[in-house]
């Protein structure tokens, strides 16, 4: 399973890795180290996992963004195929040891049997069902030696001077944890430090100058890349000490406390006698050879003089974590990493355990019967001299946990149970270092909660359902859960409109907002002092913090028109998803790429606006397209598995920029349901949220949601005032019929179609059909100018074309490399043989050649005001 490669570090991080490579490959004789200068180079052994070898770690997969469902991205300048290679492998595993054996790799894509090896930094991720994304760091001990910046915790990085924060200084992506962040600073490589904010931003400083100064944010950290220091090398046993360091260099783990049995040793005096600032305390421990770090209280920690504890032998995962003190560590102290004792440390041998039922386990762990013990694994282990760590139900007769419980609790149903036992031991004379097993919530009682639902006052038909709620009878209550509660002493911790006189939510509201129009309402109540591990009644809203308006406060809806300093827009569209040839969306999605190119063809096709599917959020790119007069519809949350607050980054990062025209959510989710399969009412939760996150930032520009069709479009357009304008993805045919109608009697609000159009290949005929897809756009487009606001026609503010150019990506049983028929899209069908041939819609191929298509929609007037720019 060993592999053997060399990866390559440059600038600040060479100084992390470089000795650690340099003491391996010096052991192999002489001549075998690379004498280039300027760059040091890591030898790597072994695969993906957490151990050490010559006191090197070996190398190790973080996830990015989660990693699940993930498909990494790469530099917005540089494709999936510049920066990756694809090989077919059977497992992840194997991916895993094709990207070990790739000196270049920086990580990796999988998806089923499809393995992408990745050759440049992995700058951050996009969403796909499926697949998994990884970032690899060749030495995972590289990740603790990042210095802190003036304490690092509570500042955020800057430049020069405190007020020194330019774009160009560095690179934002969002990062699960702060790990994660460190992982993409090393895998950059012009990485001169992080900052890490509470929200998940990470930002990878890159100024050349380096971090030179903070400001105060009590949600960040700011973490750079060690320089070298002057060090005195020690045996491998011992900690490797650093010449005298400024206080700020020292790496703070924030309230974190290590003593004696607890992650560190102690010297003979502790604590230091007296009361010493940060810096003195730092300065006693650089006097004790054996000293790796520090613990003082927290507080001021650079104003008052505290308590000063020195520590050794620090084991970083042995500390305790939450207590209200920090622990710092000695500049050049790379921490030790205790593995679990031995088993003959903590157990008796396997084959002295009475009752096995043939299936050993790691840890002190083995599957045995559960009769003679009546189930109870602390019977079991007391049967023979130990005593009870946890308590199991097994998968399948083998190691893997279906369940745990306490030791003291029967498991019931089966045969057999995995028993974790371990000698009796003192605190004194620990034995094994594994923690204490977290205590078990109680399991609550029937009427711990509430009581039993079915003495509840109002019940709707005797319908209730667990968890505390019922259907009851609204019109005593003021349509007012809360009212509801209170009548019997109990408080409101939902409320729900119910879709069919049943326990099924249709969409949820808050305890004291009434829910409309119905006779009756789910309402979830608990008692006053229910236990802890009861639903807990809602917190008090935070105060709603005042939306930031856009200095270009242009862009209204008024009426049925969209209106841009008070002129009337039409939107002449087209839908953007630049997706190069043998690429896959989302992960190949390249808008910079192709921005320059595309935008001075939609110029001449007169194009006023594009609608895009992921969201655009370089001001290089939005720079690109104003300069040629194209508005922006961007998208701000289209995959259901997102956190509704995840809305708020793309509006943050260019909702000034005067490209903006308006936000989008969801595409045709009634179809697709946001692309997790949610059902329709809790899509519109969903969006309902997302929009209030829009809005929370955003009060200058409107709203859209893109819809299928017009099914069930009266029950959207009521559940969601929330959306300004409606987005119509429609295939009809040569004509939309009596869509427009069908949508003035929903709503008076202003729609557009969100996509319209028709392929190029007809399936009548098995070949190209480009007359056809031009009379269908020619005749489309004139149908919705016809419905015009502009003219003051209808509602409908214009359309987007689907789409600008052809992706080859999107039969699911073709390959990207070729253009393929088929696929599958919903809707009645496109002229002029209603099959959806997918890649096939673009006004322009692949290679960027005008079609009839895109020469019909280029004479397309607009009405009203032709262009609006800056």
């Amino acid at each position: 399973m060993g592999v053997t490669g060399w990866l390559c570090f440059s600038s600040a991080l060479a100084a992390l890795v470089a000795g650690a490579a340099q003491g391996d490959c010096t052991a192999q004789g002489p001549n075998r180290c690379p004498s280039t200068s300027g760059t040091s180079w890591l030898q790597m052994k072994g695969i993906a996992r957490r151990s050490q070898v010559g006191g090197q770690e070996e190398p190790e997969f973080f996830p990015v963004h989660g990693g699940v469902d993930k498909s990494c991205a790469g530099p917005s300048t540089m494709s999936a195929t510049d920066s990756s290679k694809e090989t077919v492998e059977r497992s992840l595993e194997d991916c895993k040891n094709r990207c070990l054996a790739t000196p270049s790799c920086k990580g990796l894509d999988w998806s089923g049997s499809r393995c992408r090896v990745w050759t440049q930094h992995i700058s951050g991720s996009l969403h796909r069902s499926g697949s998994t994304c990884l970032r690899l760091v060749p030495d995972v001990s590289v990740l603790q030696n990042f210095v802190a910046v003036n304490g690092g915790h509570g500042q955020s990085c800057r430049g020069k001077h405190a007020f020194d924060k330019e774009a160009a200084y560095y690179t934002a992506s969002a990062a699960g944890s702060l790990e994660e962040c460190k992982a993409a600073c090393v895998q950059h490589p012009e990485c001169q430090g992080i900052s890490f904010a509470s929200s998940g931003s990470c930002e990878i400083w890159t100024r050349p100058e380096g971090i030179e100064a903070t400001a105060e944010d009590d949600g960040s950290v700011c973490l750079k890349v060690p320089t070298e220091t002057t060090t005195s090398t020690a045996p491998p046993t011992e900690p490797t000490t650093t010449s005298r360091s400024k206080w700020k260099d020292w790496e703070v783990f924030w309230g974190m406390n290590c003593w004696k049995h607890h992650g560190a040793d102690e010297f003979d005096i502790d604590p230091l006698r007296g009361q010493y600032t940060l810096q003195e305390c730092q300065e006693a421990c650089l006097q004790e050879p054996e000293c790796q770090g520090v613990v003082m209280p927290q507080s001021d920690e650079h104003a008052s003089k505290k308590t000063c504890w020195l520590r050794k032998n620090v084991h970083k995962e042995k500390c305790r974590q939450g207590h209200p003190f920090n622990f710092w560590l000695r500049p050049g102290v790379q921490l030790q990493r205790a593995g679990p004792a031995s088993e003959a440390a903590c157990c008796a041998s396997f084959e002295s355990w009475p009752n096995t039922d043939k299936v050993q386990c790691s840890g002190c762990m083995a599957l045995v019967e559960a009769e003679p013990f009546g189930g109870r694994c602390d019977k079991y282990c007391e049967s023979f001299g130990h005593v009870c760590y946890q308590a199991a139900e097994e998968v399948n007769e083998n190691c893997a946990v279906k369940f745990t419980s306490r030791c003291d609790v029967a498991i019931t149903g089966t045969s057999d149970m995995l028993c974790t036992c371990r000698h009796p031991q003192s605190m004194d004379e620990p034995k094994c270092d594994w923690p204490e097993p977290e205590p078990l919530p109680p399991t609550p009682s029937p009427d711990a909660c509430c009581r039993n639902p079915s003495q509840w006052p109002s019940v709707d038909n005797g319908v209730t359902c667990d968890d505390c709620m019922a259907l009851v009878v609204t019109a005593p209550y003021g349509n007012r859960c809360d009212k509801y509660c209170e009548s019997f002493d109990h408080v409101c911790v939902a409320a729900a409109e119910e879709q069919n006189e049943n326990c099924e939510i249709q969409y949820t509201k808050r305890c004291d907002e009434p829910i409309e129009g119905t006779s009756d309402m789910l309402c979830k109540c608990v008692k006053k002092n229910a236990p802890p591990f009861c639903p807990a009644p809602p917190a008090p809203p935070a105060p709603t913090p005042e939306p930031t308006p856009s200095p270009d406060a242009r862009i209204q809806v008024v009426g049925k028109q969209l209106l841009v300093d008070g002129k009337p827009l039409h939107l002449k569209g087209v839908a953007w998803n630049p997706v190069p040839k043998g690429g896959r969306h989302p992960q190949d999605l390249d808008f910079a790429r192709f921005v320059e190119e595309d935008s001075q063809i939609m110029q001449s096709m007169g194009i006023n606006a594009v609608r895009t599917y992921e969201p655009i959020t370089d001001t290089w790119i939005l720079d690109t397209l104003w300069r040629r007069g194209i508005w922006v519809v961007n998208s701000v949350y289209n995959w259901g598995g997102a956190s509704a607050r995840d809305a708020a980054n793309p509006v943050k990062a260019v909702k000034d920029h005067p490209a903006i025209l308006m936000w989008s959510i969801g595409n045709e989710w009634n179809y697709n349901g946001l692309y997790v399969g949610s059902s329709f009412f809790d899509c519109i939760a969903k969006i309902r949220d997302v929009a209030k996150v829009v809005r929370e930032f955003d009060t200058s520009h409107p709203i859209s949601s893109i819809y299928g069709d017009t099914g069930k479009l009266d029950q959207a357009a009521q559940a969601l005032p929330e959306i300004d304008v409606w987005g119509i993805n429609s295939y009809r045919g040569i004509s939309f019929g009596g869509l427009f109608d069908e949508f003035a009697r929903i709503t008076d609000k202003p729609m557009y179609l969100g996509e319209y159009g028709a392929d190029a290949y007809n399936a009548k005929i098995n070949s190209e059909d480009r007359e056809s897809q031009a009379r269908a756009t020619k005749e489309l487009t004139e149908e919705i100018l016809s419905k015009s606001s502009v003219s003051n026609r209808g509602s409908c503010i214009g359309g987007f074309v689907f789409e600008f150019n052809d992706e080859w990506h999107k039969d699911n049983d073709g390959s990207p490399d070729d253009h393929d028929t088929g696929g599958v899209a919903p809707g009645g069908g496109p002229y002029p043989d209603r099959t959806f041939n997918e890649e096939w819609w673009g006004l322009v191929t692949i290679d960027r050649e005008i079609r009839p298509a895109g020469r019909e929609y280029a004479k397309t007037p607009i009405p009203g005001v032709e262009k609006l720019v800056a």
